[in-house]
């Protein structure tokens, strides 16, 4: 185990680099200017910003992988600015001590003057049985590429498939949460599925492919007025899903869902969008926190521990002009609020007050595919095709840097032009020392001859769950 000490410039640690961590670091920069008495450490298990608002059309083909992605080295630019590599195994406020796992499987430990948390969440399965080990999820770049492969490997084993129903359960899809993630993701399997079934695997008909969108709540996006979740679900239902309200997912296996009141569907596909925690470290970091797990804030985002603050997923963060009630945990306050925290920490650390996060949100906009949206704006209600080209502009004008911004629009482009191709891509070799991760294979077993098996990350075949208490698959 290898220990930082705290020396010399007012150290920064961010943890977290999502919207609210890599946003927060890239305030400070220009907040701190040519000041070299304090550096800023990111710490993020990616090397990466993920732009998550677009992995729905990662996964239908729209968007190559790389280009939802921002290096976060190139996001900031100070020489006492450092990004580091790794994953947050425990935070000790008594101590002023993160520790972290990094590439190399070893532990350190970094020291800090001032914390952000700004770890975001992960999957909430509710307990649900079979959840965990069979539901695809939508949160990481591995998430969406895994889904795609897996809807062209049940297109591929369809093709094979002599049996009506065992084909009809290959080529059933099922979405489980009907909030924004839940109808975006939903929109883009359904759209995908069809091109390529059109395009690819003419021999299927059309009428065995049944798509399902699972929601307990009694209407389709609740977070946008009752209105806009009913255009949302007719469009939905004219492009061939079966909408399922006020229906909770009871069980999943390999092969089939339980839903409602006991219905079983066969099928080999379950997306779950239904739920997100904030990442579990965050409780166990001896700040105050809520119910659900994440770190209760003062206006100013500081912590019950002083010098420690939380942003994004992982917080609540009171509105003093709503009577309290909590920020949404959504991205474009995540971009607001690291200004702010951004502000604060620099008036703290020159022993100035802080202020309070205010912000009046914008609106919200969803895209349910087939160049189609909803939302509302400036307390406008929009819907159709211009709510589509709304939510695509906003997106693409909060896509980090111009280098990616030309590279999204040209794949949009390319893709209006060309379509999308049912190229499966398995990057898992058991034959290669290394894993698609780049990091070395267990040896082969003596006298085998023979490496352990793939973990299958990215082929969308089943892999094993993770360990408990490790969640290392979201």
């Amino acid at each position: 185990m290898t220990s930082t000490a705290r020396r010399g410039p007012h150290r920064v640690l961010v943890l977290g680099g999502g919207f609210a961590g890599a946003l927060t670091a890239q305030a400070l920069e220009r907040r701190l200017g040519s000041r070299d008495d304090v550096e800023i450490w990111l710490v993020n298990r990616d090397n990466f910003l993920l732009f998550t608002p677009l992995l729905p059309e990662v996964c239908s083909g729209s968007l190559e992988p790389r280009h939802v992605v921002s290096p976060l080295r190139g996001m900031v630019h100070r020489p006492s600015t450092w990004c580091i590599t790794a994953e947050v195994e425990g935070i000790d406020t008594d101590a002023g001590v993160v520790t972290v796992l990094g590439g190399d499987g070893d532990s350190h430990r970094l020291r800090y003057d001032t914390l952000v948390m700004a770890l975001g969440g992960v999957t909430h399965t509710f307990g649900i049985p079979g959840l965990e080990e069979h539901a695809a999820g939508m949160k990481t770049l591995a998430d969406a590429f895994s889904l795609r492969n897996r809807i062209i490997e049940m297109f591929e084993r369809a093709e094979l498939e002599d049996d009506l129903a065992q084909r009809r359960a290959d080529l059933t899809f099922v979405v489980g949460g009907g909030g924004l993630s839940g109808v975006e993701t939903a929109g883009e399997v359904e759209d995908f599925a069809h091109r390529v079934r059109r395009r690819y695997y003419r021999k299927i008909p059309e009428r065995d492919i049944r798509l399902l969108l699972v929601e307990l709540k009694d209407e389709v996006l609740p977070d946008l007025p009752p209105k806009m979740g009913a255009y949302a679900r007719r469009r939905l239902t004219q492009r061939g899903y079966d909408v399922r309200l006020g229906t909770a997912i009871r069980e999943l296996s390999e092969t089939a869902v339980t839903i409602g009141d006991g219905e079983v569907i066969p099928t080999r596909t379950v997306v779950w969008t239904g739920g997100v925690r904030p990442a579990p470290v965050v409780a166990g970091s001896g700040v105050d926190v809520d119910r659900g797990g994440r770190a209760v804030t003062a206006p100013t985002m500081e912590t019950s521990r002083p010098g420690v603050f939380a942003i994004g997923d992982c917080a609540v963060i009171p509105n003093v002009e709503a009577d309290g009630a909590p920020f949404a945990p959504t991205a474009q306050n995540a971009v607001r609020e690291a200004k702010r925290l951004a502000e604060n920490i620099v008036a703290r650390i020159g022993g100035r007050p802080m202020e309070a996060f205010r912000y009046q949100t914008i609106g919200t906009l969803a895209s349910i595919g087939h160049r189609t949206g909803v939302g509302l704006v400036f307390g406008i209600r929009v819907r159709g095709w211009i709510a589509w080209v709304m939510w695509r502009s906003y997106y693409w004008s909060r896509v980090p840097g111009i280098n990616r911004k030309v590279r999204v629009g040209i794949d949009w482009l390319l893709t209006a032009i060309f379509g999308a191709d049912s190229v499966q891509l398995k990057v898992e070799d058991a034959r290669s020392a290394l894993g698609s991760s780049g990091r070395r294979r267990p040896p082969a077993r003596e006298g085998t001859g023979r490496r352990r098996p793939p973990t299958r990350e990215g082929t969308g075949r089943r892999r094993p769950p993770a360990r408990d208490g490790a969640d290392r698959s979201r």
